[in-house]
């Protein structure tokens, strides 16, 4: 069964699932959703209790809840998966494979910081932003929060495709202190993005003080097509006259801190 608590006070929609799931069950939690958007003209954060491991009464059950999946997920913007089941580590990072909300877990003791995550204002900027200012062939992007897969279908692929019309194309990532990483479906839209139009771009300009991608970037512009240069979060101005221009970074060489 799954039990469903609608909390408007904190713009979420409870579920605790017990044992067998029915088809009922899914098709309950989808009609608490829609009418919850329709009578508060809001979107509200699922967060799902997980004490055990659930399991559907058939195959009936698990089309509902892959209809579910379906129908919510343009919907629902945040998602909290909450359980210290062992082995549901991975939960949030396979879901996101499959769906374009943002999905997190949290502990069963992080209660209260999921469900405050999972009600907060879907207008919190979070994934990919665009940033203005830029010539037409530069693609200038910032990563806040945790990228999705729904960052990619929805602004970066489309927007790469209807540029890559004009030639060739650069790209500008500022990726700050409050970026937390990429969902799985955002690394495999990353990888098919890098497949079908890495070629696009003969400039690549990151600005980012984390160490990881920056050590990461060292390692692998040598294998780029294009020109590839780091930049830390002080020097954002430097990389924003690099990747609009025609010279060489302001200090050191493609693929290293300017």
């Amino acid at each position: 069964m799954l039990n469903i608590e609608v909390d408007t006070a904190r713009n979420v929609v409870l579920a605790r699932p017990e044992g067998s799931l029915s088809a009922a069950d899914f098709e309950k939690l989808g009609q608490e959703i829609e009418a919850y958007v329709r009578e508060r003209g809001r979107l509200p954060g699922l967060v799902v209790f997980l004490k055990g491991l659930p399991h559907w009464e058939g195959l009936a059950a698990l089309r509902a809840h892959f209809d579910l999946v379906r129908k919510q997920s343009a919907v629902l913007p945040r998602v909290a998966v909450v359980t210290d089941v062992m082995g549901l580590s991975h939960v949030p990072g396979i879901a996101n494979v499959f769906v374009r909300a943002r999905l997190r877990q949290f502990d069963l003791r992080e209660q209260e910081q999921a469900i405050s995550w999972a009600g907060s204002p879907e207008t919190a900027p979070e994934g990919y932003q665009l940033l203005d200012g830029y010539p037409d062939n530069v693609i200038a992007i910032r990563a806040s929060g945790e990228v999705t897969s729904g960052d990619y279908e929805d602004k970066l692929i489309p927007l790469v495709q209807e540029k890559s019309k004009l030639g060739k194309l650069r790209l500008l990532m500022v990726i700050g202190p409050d970026f937390e990483g990429y969902s799985a479906g955002a690394l495999w839209d990353d990888a098919r993005l890098g497949v079908t139009h890495w070629r696009s771009f003969e400039r690549v300009a990151v600005v980012t003080d984390i160490g990881w991608i920056t050590r990461s970037l060292k390692l692998f512009a040598p294998l780029m097509p294009g020109e590839v240069a780091v930049f830390p979060l002080a020097a954002q101005d430097a990389a924003k006259a690099w990747i609009s221009g025609d010279g060489a970074p302001a200090a050191g060489k493609p693929g290293t801190d300017a």
